[in-house]
């Protein structure tokens, strides 16, 4: 099973606990998440890739859909 760093579960959680402020912020968007801050986000996920190496901080990125997501 895959061992997250204890920064990054942190972040994992974060993103759980604000998905509705996440949603309403950055609909459609993908988000970077350091220690419980918004580092980067932009539509293009290689645009916060990029922001995510160029500041050097191991961020979990994460897409935000715009509303509930259905699944039939």
């Amino acid at each position: 099973m895959l061992q997250l760093k204890s920064g990054l579960t942190s972040d994992v959680k974060w993103i759980r606990d604000h998905h509705l402020e996440l949603q309403q912020k950055y609909p459609d968007m993908y988000v970077a998440v350091y220690k419980g801050e918004v580092v980067a986000a932009h539509k293009e996920f290689g645009k916060v890739y990029e922001k995510v190496e160029k500041i050097g901080v191991d961020a979990v990125i994460k897409y935000v859909f715009s509303g509930d997501l259905i699944v039939l």
